[in-house]
C-alpha cells in the first residue's frame, strides 16, 4: 500500500494538490482517473521522483518512500507520454542506453527479447525519427520486459495505450499480466474508460475532490 499523507504537491506557481490524503494499493493495477488537468501526469511524476513534494510524504509500508530515493527509483520504471527516446538513435541503441542508465545487464539476447516483447524487432536498427507515433511508444514499453529478470517492483505509466494498434494493445496486456502475476505494482494515468487487464483498482482524482480539499 503507498499512503499519500498531507501531500502538497505545485507545478510552478499552480497548486496542484493541497493536503491529499489517499491509499493506492499495491501488487495490482490501479488505474489513475481524473479530468484534463486534474493531476494525473504530475501524481506519477511525483511518485517517480520527478516532481517536487511541497509538503507531506508518501509511505509504502509506514517508510517514507524517498528516505532511501536511489534504492526506490531503481526498483521502478517510468514511462511519460513523451517517452524519453532521442531521434539521434535507433530504437535498439535507445533501448541500449536505457538499460546502462539503469545498471542492468546489457546482455544482447535480452534486448532482443524485450523488443520482441512489443513488436518491434522488425524496427530494432530503425532511428527513432523515422518512426510513427505508435512505434516510439511501443520502444519505450520494451522497457518493462527488464522486470522480469531484474528488480522492479513499480511500473508508472502515463497514457500508455495512445497510439497503439490492436495487436501492439495486446502485447502490452500480456505484459501488465505477467508483472501482475509476479506481484508487481502498476499505477496508469489514462483517458481510458476501461483497463487493459480484468482485475483492477480505480484511484480517482475528480472523486477525491468532493471528498477532500486537493
Amino acid at each position: 500500500m503507498l499512503n499519500l499523507k498531507n501531500l502538497n504537491i505545485h507545478r510552478g506557481s499552480r497548486i496542484v494538490f493541497s493536503r491529499l490524503n489517499a491509499e493506492i494499493k499495491t501488487s495490482t493495477l490501479t488505474l489513475i482517473k481524473g479530468k484534463n488537468g486534474s493531476g494525473k501526469s504530475t501524481l506519477l511524476r511525483t511518485i517517480a521522483g520527478l516532481t517536487p513534494i511541497e509538503g507531506g510524504e508518501i509511505n509504502q509500508n509506514g517508510v517514507n518512500i524517498f528516505h532511501a530515493k536511489e534504492q526506490w527509483i531503481r526498483k521502478l520504471i517510468f514511462i511519460d507520454n513523451k517517452n524519453g527516446l532521442s531521434d539521434e538513435l535507433t530504437v535498439k541503441e535507445n533501448l541500449l542506453a536505457w538499460v546502462k542508465i539503469k545498471g542492468w545487464d546489457t546482455n544482447e539476447k535480452n534486448l532482443i527479447l524485450a523488443l520482441e516483447s512489443v513488436g518491434m524487432q522488425k524496427y530494432m536498427n530503425f532511428y527513432i525519427s523515422q518512426c510513427s507515433d505508435g512505434l516510439k511508444k511501443r520502444a519505450a514499453l520494451a522497457r518493462l520486459y527488464f522486470s522480469f529478470f531484474n528488480e522492479v517492483d513499480f511500473w508508472l505509466l502515463d497514457e500508455p495505450t495512445n497510439a497503439l494498434d490492436h495487436s501492439s494493445y495486446l502485447l502490452l496486456q500480456n505484459l501488465l499480466s505477467k508483472f501482475i502475476k509476479m506481484k508487481g505494482s502498476i499505477l496508469i494515468a489514462s483517458h481510458d474508460k476501461e483497463s487493459l487487464i480484468k482485475n483492477y483498482e480505480t484511484f480517482d482524482i475528480d472523486k477525491l475532490r468532493n471528498t477532500n480539499t486537493i
